[in-house]
């Protein structure tokens, strides 16, 4: 369904390497809606400029801002950009203009909860958590991926979001790659992980259980991480844990130009999803296996009832986010003698619910509605 043509449609936030939003922009172009975009980062500069400089570059962000929203017929806040809300909702306000506010994350839940970069009740998780408030109970229009992770958030920031006004629109995968690999065609394992490093991805839960895995699985893992301060720390780990001969960290490859599914549909026995102890990786329906199972990788990741809104016990191999556990479940499937699974069958389930012709329809239904 085509979102309705000529609306005009005011977005705010960043979209650097953000695929949703990508996929948002332009299907609302090819619906033949007027877009425009108030990036904040396209007025920020790299060095330090003189304080009078900053207060023109700001009065230039802010008119901007109220010249487009004069003209909008509704204000969209994008993805992972909570931080603009609150003069996103004075504007909205001064105008009576519609606000939708795409939740993807909860940034108290990000940099609070999981990489614990401020203190619970100091003044800066404070602030985030009033943002995140602000998002959830001041917008007309709420997108999020999953009714589960909402209740998480209800909990989290301690208020009552109205279910009329929210929308569940799943994370998706854009890969239509499948998987072209014999399970341990080659009489090897071979295991392999994306992500960025962040706790909610328990990679440390991770090579700990591979080095309990050494003397009783023939593997190899390969690791593709993100060109960060932490790609050298875990380079270090990987060495501290006398892993150098079965695990590799790479960082060449990337899902964005098809590099990465391209290397993952012929070199990939088991992909593996999310092991974080974290009250964020417990709430979550991880990407990365979406990635995997689209592709119809066979898949194994942490238990958790988030999962539970979308798929069967089944569907896929789950185990606790623990060293132990993880070591365990990749010595039963290396063996033969994990649960069965038919991964096609969960492919064609991935793909049904988890793609971006669901997120549109539910995008066009709510800017038909307004």
């Amino acid at each position: 369904m085509l979102a309705p043509s000529k609306i005009r449609i005011l977005l705010i936030g960043d979209v650097i390497g953000a695929y949703r939003s990508q996929t948002l922009i332009k299907f609302l172009l090819d619906s033949g809606c007027c877009v425009s975009l108030i990036s904040p980062k396209f007025y920020s500069r790299p060095y330090q400029i003189p304080s009078i400089k900053k207060r023109i570059l700001e009065f230039l962000l802010t008119a901007e801002f109220y010249l487009k929203a004069y003209f909008a017929d509704v204000i969209y806040v994008l993805p992972i950009n909570n931080h603009f809300i609150e003069r996103t909702i004075r504007v909205a306000k001064f105008f009576n203009k519609k606000l939708i506010v795409e939740m993807y994350i909860l940034s108290y839940d990000t940099f609070v909860e999981d990489k614990k970069k401020y203190l619970p009740n100091s003044p800066q998780a404070r602030r985030i958590a009033e943002i995140d408030r602000l998002a959830l109970t001041q917008s007309d229009y709420i997108v999020t991926p999953a009714k589960y992770q909402l209740k998480h958030w209800e909990k989290q920031l301690d208020i009552k979001v109205n279910p009329d006004k929210v929308f569940i629109a799943p994370i998706f995968s854009n890969n239509i790659l499948q998987s072209r690999r014999a399970f341990m065609q080659d009489g090897q394992l071979k295991i392999c992980w994306w992500g960025n490093f962040i706790p909610l991805h328990g990679l440390d839960n991770i090579l700990q259980g591979l080095q309990i895995l050494i003397k009783k699985v023939h593997f190899t893992c390969t690791l593709f991480g993100v060109d960060s301060p932490l790609f050298e720390v875990y380079e270090n780990k990987i060495h501290s844990y006398q892993l150098e001969n079965y695990v590799v960290l790479r960082k060449d490859l990337k899902f964005s130009n098809y590099s990465l599914p391209l290397y993952l549909i012929d070199n990939c026995d088991l992909a593996l999803g999310i092991f974080g102890n974290t009250k964020k990786a417990y709430n979550a329906v991880p990407n990365k296996l979406i990635d995997a199972l689209s592709m119809g990788i066979p898949s194994l990741t942490m238990k958790s009832s988030a999962l539970e809104e979308f798929f069967e016990p089944e569907d896929f191999w789950t185990c606790e986010p623990s060293p132990e556990s993880i070591a365990h479940a990749i010595y039963t499937i290396a063996n033969n003698t994990a649960p069965q699974i038919n991964w096609e069958q969960t492919r064609q389930k991935a793909l049904r619910i988890f793609n971006p012709i669901q997120y549109q329809d539910i995008i066009s239904h709510i800017l038909h509605t307004v």
